[in-house]
């Protein structure tokens, strides 16, 4: 049995009529009675009966329609959906994020943006580091990313969404809090948090490289991954750390902490979607990257 087979039958069941299915499926009422008589002796079940000039179905053949009409159906829908994912328009993306894009607001306006684009795809956020972002994309355990900064990598390819200027948080009542200015000197005795060394090397690297150009050594007492056990052990004066601007701007009203500029620390934060080179036409992609390049201008403007 083929799925004709089913047309062919609810054709005819809903015209009561081989002449009249037969013209309406564009095929000659001979093959078409043909047919239905190989689905009976199929089935071994008599589907239709004469009725005057045309045939009506019987108990078993009404039974069989409203099977047959479910049937193909739930065919069509399937392959409308199949339809519907490979053009982009539905099914589900997995994007991985650094966690701490959620503070500055830049993810939640790229995913707005991708929902009014397509409205039907359902979304998975994974909150992964850049590195393992690079890794997930390989793997095609994701599909986009949106990370501290790009990979060295020919099979992928980024977008910089944001940039920023890194600072110093420290307590509000920490002897540096009252200054406008800060210099990297100023630091020789404080205790400093960083961010893991595996999850952002170029950032570790370049803050240890700005303080050895000043002949500043950082006591770095601990590498925290953790973002808000960063933030507890800053406002209770335990230590201070790096973080970019805009971060802490939304940071600091919520918690006992201030963020300084320091002068001699010329290092600016980007944050980047990442995607595979490869899947940059797929539908579902490229409306991803059509909704980072929208909210980039305003993202770029409000971090100025």
């Amino acid at each position: 049995m083929e799925l004709r087979h089913l047309r062919y039958f609810v054709a005819i069941a809903e015209e009561q009529s081989f002449r009249r299915a037969a013209s309406r499926l564009h095929v000659s009422q001979s093959p078409l009675s043909r047919q239905m008589k190989d689905l009976e002796e199929e089935m071994t079940v008599e589907l239709f009966e004469p009725d005057g000039r045309g045939i009506k179905l019987t108990a078993a053949g009404k039974f069989f329609a409203e099977r047959a009409r479910s049937i193909l159906a739930s065919v069509d829908s399937a392959v409308e959906e199949a339809k519907g994912v490979a053009e982009g328009r539905l099914g589900t993306v997995a994007i991985g994020f650094e966690p701490g894009a959620t503070f500055t607001g830049a993810l939640a306006a790229l995913v707005a943006a991708f929902r009014r684009r397509v409205p039907r795809v359902g979304l998975q956020l994974v909150a992964m580091n850049s590195p393992e972002q690079w890794t997930a994309l390989h793997d095609g355990a994701i599909t986009f990313a949106y990370g501290a900064y790009g990979p060295a990598d020919d099979a992928l390819t980024c977008m910089e969404m944001t940039s920023d200027r890194l600072g110093l948080l420290l307590a509000l009542d920490h002897r540096l809090a009252h200054r406008t200015k800060i210099r990297l000197r100023d630091l020789v005795a404080e205790r400093v948090i960083l961010e893991p060394r595996e999850f952002y090397p170029s950032l570790h690297a370049d803050i240890i490289s700005a303080a050895r150009a000043q002949d500043v050594k950082l006591g770095v007492m601990s590498e925290v991954p953790d973002l808000e056990a960063v933030l507890a052990l800053v406002a209770i004066g335990d230590a201070v750390t790096f973080l970019a601007r805009k971060t802490a701007e939304l940071i600091t009203p919520m918690s006992p902490v201030v963020w300084r500029p320091v002068v001699d620390l010329d290092i600016t934060l980007s944050d980047v979607v990442t995607w595979r080179v490869k899947d940059a036409d797929r539908p579902v992609v490229r409306a991803l990257i059509e909704s980072a390049q929208e909210v980039r201008p305003l993202l770029r403007h409000e971090t100025r």
